[in-house]
């Protein structure tokens, strides 16, 4: 009987190890894919000189021990497409060049990444439809967050009061912030620069939003897409690429952050509130990219020659996540063009040409125009055939329709 027993001990003692050394093997593999995703953030090229900016006095990256702080603003998503590698563990790609920087200066200073976003209790004439469109969508970003042990705060007012005193409050030694050409977003990152020179923190802007940064294609006003489109098409080879991952964080923040309570927040808002949410378009980026796939597989052929007929579904439908910045222009971008074929070729072009060049146009217009929102930022030659004309008579055309 003792010898069965002892036989049984030991294949029960063999059968134990090799289930270890599977565990094992598997951790060491995943080890191993973690750190070649922290090596694709570390080695993204480009940032140094062309996708970042340094803002205020404070210029120095190199030397910090505190954390890093990345204020999402115009650019409001984590996850944008996920990567499966072996052994069943996906990464997430970010879409999100701000982000994907902030975790590369994380990452090299082996210190906690936090992410914050300031809700404001109005913006110009926003009602509640355009908030809650916003505020769904930034409760997947603090779950994609989360999932990358990454810390996420909501903070209730405005940017230049609160963004200084987080920093103050987590030991924060360098922050990194999306870019907008407008003017209200534009006030907020002075403020915030002012305030953070005082604390000898640098701030980095990064254009997550545009596919060339808006700053590298041109120093100055284009005046029509002929002008600015051979400035962003002969370096799309160098910025049309696809994202490296944001990858499970090596060095949470101790202790972490409460959660995000999203009943205050839709509490605080001044807005309007009888226009209620849209049915048809569900906030996040996951459903965005949903949108998106949709498009490719089943619309994408009609944009070209139907776009313009508002009797056929030619469209992308994308607007909403695009302007919230739930889905990044530039993965719709490599997405169109990745279901390139002979036959829907033209419609790729177009697409390409209204996502990058035409909506590009628009960033630089408001970058270089102060006046871009009136009359004022129109050419001399317009305003002066307008005040030319501006005692006309005009037949009343719908006098009679009324």
């Amino acid at each position: 009987m003792v010898v069965p027993q002892l036989a049984d001990s030991l294949l029960f003692l063999f059968s134990t190890l090799l289930d270890i050394l599977a565990v094992v093997r598997m951790r060491v593999a995943r080890e191993k894919e973690l750190k070649t995703c922290i090596m694709d953030v570390l080695e993204v090229e480009g940032f140094e000189t062309k996708r970042k900016r340094i803002l205020g006095a404070v210029k120095s990256l190199e030397k910090f021990a505190g954390r890093v702080l990345y204020w999402m603003s115009r650019d409001q998503r984590v996850q944008g497409k996920v990567r499966r590698v072996r052994y069943s563990y996906s990464y997430n790609v970010a879409d999100n060049w701000a982000l994907v920087y902030s975790q590369k200066l994380a990452l090299k200073h082996r210190v906690p990444l936090l992410v914050c976003f300031c809700l404001v209790t109005r913006f110009l004439d926003a009602t509640i439809r355009q908030f809650n469109f916003m505020l769904e969508g930034l409760k997947e970003v603090e779950k994609g967050l989360q999932q990358q042990r990454i810390s996420f705060c909501l903070l209730l007012g405005q940017a230049p009061e609160l963004v200084p005193s987080l920093v103050t409050q987590h030991q924060v030694s360098a922050v990194v912030c999306d870019f907008s050409p407008l003017r209200l977003p534009s006030l907020w990152v002075d403020g915030v620069t002012g305030s953070l020179d005082k604390l000898a923190v640098p701030l980095v802007q990064v254009d997550a939003h545009n596919v060339v940064p808006c700053w590298v294609t041109s120093d100055k006003q284009e005046y029509a897409a002929r002008t600015i489109r051979g400035k962003i098409t002969r370096q799309l080879s160098t910025y049309l690429v696809e994202f490296p991952v944001v990858t499970e964080h090596p060095h949470p923040l101790p202790g972490g952050l409460l959660p995000v309570d999203w009943e205050k927040a839709y509490s605080t808002l001044q807005v309007d509130t009888s226009v209620p949410p849209v049915s048809w378009a569900t906030p996040g980026t996951k459903a965005g990219m949903r949108v998106l796939e949709e498009f490719c597989r089943k619309r994408l052929a009609l944009y070209d020659p139907k776009r313009n007929d508002p009797n056929e579904d030619a469209l992308s439908n994308l607007s909403p996540w695009l302007h919230f910045g739930q889905v990044s222009a530039q993965r719709a971008a490599l997405s169109v063009r990745q279901a390139k074929t002979a036959r829907n070729k033209a419609s790729v072009e177009a697409f390409l040409e209204e996502a990058i060049v035409r909506r590009e146009l628009g960033d630089n217009f408001c970058l270089y125009n102060k006046n871009y929102d009136s009359i004022q930022g129109a050419p001399q030659w317009a305003r002066g055939t307008l005040r030319h004309h501006e005692g006309d008579e005009g037949e009343d055309l719908l006098r009679d329709r009324v």
